[in-house]
């Protein structure tokens, strides 16, 4: 028994060798390293976190982009036909002209 306690004194610092410092860091560190909820799962899931939320603040302006669009096609549907897909009327023709 003496030799052990040497021996673990030897081997530990100091500040180890206190059994209650000792099992507050082996406490800690469990729960840094090996626990369910450990750092590294913690900064995964918050760069999770911070991707969902740009995404849906994209999701959401082109939401609002896709409104507007559906309101200006209900006003003049005709002239967006025209304009950005190139339709016509049967016996029309259709001149596109590009700015180069």
């Amino acid at each position: 028994m003496a030799q052990s306690r040497f021996f673990i004194k030897r081997l530990l610092p100091k500040p180890l060798q206190n059994k209650y410092i000792l099992t507050a860091f082996v406490f800690v560190s469990w729960l840094f390293i090996f626990d369910k909820h450990n750092f590294f799962e913690q900064w995964r899931l918050n760069k999770s976190i911070h991707q969902l939320r740009n995404d849906k603040e994209n999701f959401t302006n082109k939401i609002t982009e896709a409104k507007r669009e559906s309101v200006l096609l209900k006003k003049n549907g005709e002239a967006i036909a025209r304009e950005k897909y190139f339709m016509s009327k049967k016996g029309e023709d259709v001149f596109i002209i590009s700015e180069e």
